[in-house]
């Protein structure tokens, strides 16, 4: 076992942590109304390997967590397209007074890039920028092939 030696991140680590650290409170029922794809899902059970199909898997996976002692709003937003952008429209009535607190996604325009010994920092969250809070409704643009994160308080 090698000890001192080099560390790094991969890329799945940054998603863990958003839903670590900012994942408090109560998850909402949130209901997703995007473009599908189809796909085939493989099931590692048993001495046969086991495909079934999903015809209409979203590309867009969100989750809302409402954390009313922080008083905060925060959506977790997976853009499974791999090169399309997706404008999201999320519907906040209920909420007052929402306004952006942060903000980051994770993507890479290359899809087999990794963090490295050489590159520790290659793929890492960086500012998601394209995001609007006006009345009751939140609108932002997520990159293709993305992980965002949109804290309202």
């Amino acid at each position: 076992m090698l000890v001192g030696g080099p560390a790094w991140r991969q890329t799945i680590f940054h998603p863990f942590a958003d839903f670590s650290n900012l994942g408090r409170g109560s998850v909402l029922r949130a209901a997703v109304d995007s473009p599908t794809y189809a796909a085939r899902y493989f099931g590692p059970r048993g001495t046969v390997d086991a495909y079934y199909p999903l015809p209409h898997v979203r590309y867009l996976k969100l989750s809302a967590v409402h954390d009313d002692k922080a008083g905060t709003l925060t959506l977790f937003c997976l853009n499974r397209h791999l090169t399309e952008p997706m404008t999201v429209e999320v519907d906040t009535k209920g909420f007052a007074d929402l306004k952006v607190a942060s903000a980051h996604q994770l993507c890479d325009g290359d899809l087999t890039a990794l963090n490295t010994r050489d590159a520790p920092d290659r793929i890492r969250p960086g500012p998601l920028k394209d995001v609007e809070v006006e009345d009751a409704s939140l609108r932002a643009t997520l990159a293709p092939a993305s992980w965002s994160v949109i804290r309202l308080g």
